[in-house]
């Protein structure tokens, strides 16, 4: 009875977004808190994009790639467009979506979504990048942020 209780009491917290669990040592806390500091970057980052959600820290190490692939549109396009003022191709991949919410001449759209395998609306990374005649060996970027999926 006691160990239903518990499972009830903790199924009850968690759906109110609290997770009851034994309290951690102090020395591991201590531990993990030490072991938690900002480092520094061999290469030093630039941002890509507007500030906040759909913009990204990436290392300033660019030189070189001329693809990047972008899965998952949103209404906002500020990571792809700096990259295509750097010179790069921009393919994006979504099935949800008509298009990208800005046109762009360094814009390739594939309305379909990126998954394990190809077939039906999914279509691999390998078989993604393949399609778009990139020559084999490029250096290529990957932005990836596709909640849920």
């Amino acid at each position: 009875m006691a160990s239903l209780l518990k499972d009830l009491f903790v199924q009850a917290c968690g759906g109110c977004g609290i997770f009851p669990s034994r309290k951690s040592p102090e020395v591991e806390l201590g531990k993990c808190l030490q072991a938690m500091r900002p480092l520094v970057p061999p290469v030093p980052l630039i941002r890509l994009g507007p500030e906040g959600d759909g913009g990204y820290l990436v290392p300033d190490d660019l030189a070189g790639i001329k693809e990047c692939f972008s899965p998952g549109v949103s209404g906002i396009s500020g990571f792809e467009e700096d990259c295509a003022s750097r010179g790069m191709d921009i393919f994006l991949a979504d099935a949800s979506v008509d298009g990208p919410p800005v046109q762009h001449s360094r814009f390739h759209f594939t309305p379909r979504y990126i998954g394990a395998l190809s077939g039906g609306q999914f279509l691999s990374l390998d078989d993604w990048v393949s399609s778009t005649a990139v020559p084999t060996g490029n250096d290529l970027l990957l932005q990836m942020d596709i909640e849920g999926y």
